[in-house]
């Protein structure tokens, strides 16, 4: 959003530091607000967690400040969902295909007995015209 942080200040990349105090002040106490919020979030453990993979996880966790982690959280969090949506369309995309399919095989059964009634019935007329 075009601010950098220097020194624990938020301070504009235009170099305008005057108009950015008080931005960095909202922004600041959003960034407070934000780390409290994650301080009392209660986070469900996942899969992820566990493993030897979970304590690289952790050295790399622990240098982030406690926003960072929780907007790394929060981002996994969606990917979970957006998985988990993505396996239900999938599995929701191969029933209907599974169902099209056998109406499609019914609709064969069905063209091949009208066919036969129609060669019948075309029988029956050549034999009376004889």
């Amino acid at each position: 959003m075009g601010f950098t942080k220097i020194g624990g200040k938020w301070i504009s990349k235009d170099g305008d530091h005057d108009a950015s105090s008080s931005v960095a002040a909202d922004l600041e106490e959003e960034e407070h607000a934000a780390d409290m919020d994650f301080q009392h979030e209660d986070h469900p453990k996942t899969n992820q967690d566990d493993g030897p993979s979970a304590e690289n996880q952790e050295d790399g966790m622990s240098t982030m400040s406690s926003f960072e982690r929780y907007m790394v959280n929060r981002l996994d969090g969606f990917a979970e969902n957006q998985r988990n949506l993505h396996d239900l369309c999938v599995s929701n995309f191969q029933s209907i295909d599974n169902r099209f399919n056998s109406m499609d095989a019914r609709f064969m059964t069905l063209d091949e007995q009208i066919e036969a009634v129609q060669n019948h019935i075309f029988d029956l007329q050549y034999a009376k015209d004889d």
